[in-house]
């Protein structure tokens, strides 16, 4: 009975929008973060471990603003359960709000801090790499598409 009660609350855990949106947001922004590292200053580091705990360090954000993001479209929408059922305004709002963050956070992180710098792909003006603002319009339908279908596993399997 305590077995089973322990399994039903890790089953409602992993079922959870926001488990799933944290989950893929993860996986799918620690990917492209890996891809996209040699673009970037920090990727001179000295030794393997230093670029892999940057690289995480930086994924775990862009988790936590997916997170966030997917938060604020709940409230909005005045349900969790918007991933479902996403309506383009609600994949709109969750998919700016990540990339307005970015925007600011690089600008901010590059131009204002100099925690580190953009040697190729720079946006002019505002001289930031692009690489990151792309990231921000590709991976978060995809989070969402995989969170959702996800979720529906679960719920299927708790039907049968």
């Amino acid at each position: 009975m305590y077995i089973e009660k322990v399994a039903r609350r890790i089953e409602g855990i992993l079922a959870a929008p926001e488990t799933n949106l944290f989950l893929f947001g993860f996986l799918l922004h620690f990917v492209y973060e890996v891809w996209q590292s040699p673009y970037f200053e920090f990727y001179r580091m000295p030794t393997l471990a230093d670029k892999v705990s940057y690289i995480t360090h930086c994924t775990v954000g862009d988790g936590v603003i997916t997170v966030i993001s997917g938060g604020v479209v709940s409230w909005v929408d005045r349900s969790r359960s918007w991933i479902l059922r996403p309506t383009w305004r609600a994949m709109i709002l969750f998919t700016s709000l990540g990339w307005f963050y970015t925007f600011i956070s690089e600008i901010y992180r590059i131009r204002i801090a100099k925690l580190y710098g953009v040697s190729t792909l720079v946006v002019p003006i505002v001289e930031i790499s692009w690489l990151p603002l792309l990231q921000w319009i590709i991976i978060p339908p995809l989070v969402l598409y995989m969170s959702r279908k996800h979720i529906l596993g679960y719920q299927k399997n708790r039907s049968s």
